[in-house]
């Protein structure tokens, strides 16, 4: 029992202290003090550091929980191994052996970060795997390849304009802001992605209180420009939001919600609390730089008493112009490969213009609109998956960040910030707290309706798929199979 756990823990200390693995069975302890395997096969002893890496090189590139047991499970089944894995935020619970036997668990820290590139290449090694086009230990070489790479693939002057570019953009297109605000939006952006991308990876003394910092600033800069120019020419609440725009949590706020649907409670729930209080404090921050703002200049006043939503909207027009460019800003974002612009920009003009009209013809009933947008993009996604060898969750990733609380969906909470009640900026500040709890409902629900829209995209594609592949005889594994398995 004791040589068991000792296997155990010597195989995942391997994994966290060493990037290259040579399996010498027999050898001398003394020749490699950091790498100890066990006596067992040497077959076995990849297939269990395979499941290691691929299982940590997959939540670190950003997938959901239920993903990463789906993808075990299937793995598990195929190299015939007994295992079990969980993950909570932050940490990867590993134990190989039966379920109710003796073994030693292990507990990995894993750092969480939506990398798309990262996370296509994860999924393609998995379905070559599974479809036995590559061995094991040609896949954990693969896997100490990605892990290896850069963080991401594009310049860092780049990812610094995409900021820009998306904070300019989201303006009028969601916070129906004016040309003054695209401008102002650019230089809002570049001073978030100076703080996220450069500041915040340096002085990680105030890591835990920086993002609250920066949005201060922007909600400080964000009054200062809307107090020197009048309600018709700039708006407080498109420069505000549309600056943290990129911080916003959407991602990890529409996970939470599809984990918990999947089944994954202890997960998503974890996820779901802290996006919500990380949304709690970037709009207390936004509150903190105004007040901070009106307390140097009492005089001027950002918001007027009669002013209930941004006047300065540009022409739904320029949408086509908008909609793209924030698409491939937040792709560029979220370290997408440029060969996947035309199908991710497609599927982000499917999922606006569903939301823009049917907002229009379900007036009464606005969150429809997003149920509706949500299922086109997973429906669409799917039936490509199908025909082109792809992911399809990674494609639609940018489509739902135009419905999920990163973009539109905050649009619809603007009028919790804009009512009789608190149209003034001193109330504003006043009620920050309760402000700052409406608008994460507001965040929640909205996710809810794309989560809803997802498994209802899931309830149809699913037997769809195995009918068509019943009649089709398929194999078990043959590519793209696994795709239609599960929408998300």
């Amino acid at each position: 029992m004791t040589t068991k756990n000792s296997v155990n823990s010597s195989l995942i200390y391997s994994l966290l202290t060493s990037t290259t693995t040579t399996t010498t069975v027999g050898s001398n302890s003394n020749s490699n003090p950091s790498i100890i395997y066990p006596s067992s096969s040497s077959s076995n002893n990849s297939i269990c550091l395979f499941l290691l890496k691929f299982s940590k090189v997959l939540i670190s590139s950003g997938a959901p929980s239920h993903r990463l047991d789906y993808c075990l499970q299937l793995l598990l089944e195929k190299l015939n191994i007994k295992a079990q894995f969980g993950y909570f935020p932050g940490f990867l619970v590993v134990s190989f052996g039966e379920i109710g036997m003796s073994a030693s668990v292990q507990i990995i820290k894993v750092a969480s970060v939506l990398n798309l590139h990262k996370l296509t290449q994860a999924y393609q090694l998995f379905e070559a795997l599974l479809c036995d086009e590559i061995s094991i230990e040609e896949a954990i070489h693969s896997l100490d390849s990605i892990s290896k790479s850069p963080s991401t693939i594009y310049p860092i002057w780049l990812t610094w304009l995409a900021y820009a570019v998306s904070s300019s953009a989201s303006a009028p297109l969601f916070f129906k802001g004016g040309g003054i605000d695209m401008a102002f939006g650019l230089l809002l952006g570049l001073i978030v992605a100076f703080g996220t991308q450069y500041l915040a990876k340096r002085v990680t003394r105030f890591a835990s209180i920086f993002d609250v910092l920066l949005s201060a600033i922007i909600g400080f800069l964000a009054a200062t420009i809307a107090a020197r120019f009048s309600s018709t020419t700039t708006c407080f609440y498109a420069l505000s939001i549309g600056g943290v725009v990129s911080m916003l949590p959407g991602y990890t706020t529409l996970v939470s919600i599809l984990e918990i649907a999947a089944g994954e409670v202890a997960s998503g729930t974890l996820r779901l609390i802290t996006s919500l209080i990380y949304s709690l404090l970037i709009g207390f921050g936004l509150a903190i730089g105004a007040s901070i703002h009106k307390l140097i200049f009492p005089a001027l006043n950002i918001i007027s008493a009669d002013t209930q939503r941004c006047e300065n909207g540009i022409s739904p027009y320029y949408h086509f112009i908008l909609v793209p460019m924030f698409a491939i800003a937040n792709t560029i974002i979220l370290k997408g490969h440029p060969r996947k612009f035309p199908i991710i920009l497609s599927l982000a003009v499917l999922a606006h213009c569903v939301q823009f009209f049917g907002s229009r013809w379900f007036m009464d009933y606005q969150h429809l609109a997003t149920v509706l947008a949500a299922f086109s993009v997973a429906i669409v996604s799917n039936i490509y998956a199908r025909i082109h060898p792809t992911v399809g969750f990674v494609d639609m990733m940018t489509g739902l960040m135009f419905l999920v609380p990163g973009s539109v969906g905050v649009a619809s909470s603007i009028s919790s910030f804009t009512s009789k009640v608190h149209s003034n900026e001193r109330n504003i500040i006043l009620n920050a707290g309760s402000q700052g709890v409406i608008f994460a409902t507001h965040m929640m629900i909205i996710t809810v309706a794309v989560s809803l829209g997802l498994v209802l995209a899931a309830a149809l594609v699913y037997p769809i798929r195995k009918v068509v592949d019943y009649r089709r005889k398929t194999c078990r594994y043959r590519r793209r199979n696994w795709v239609g398995e599960i929408t998300f």
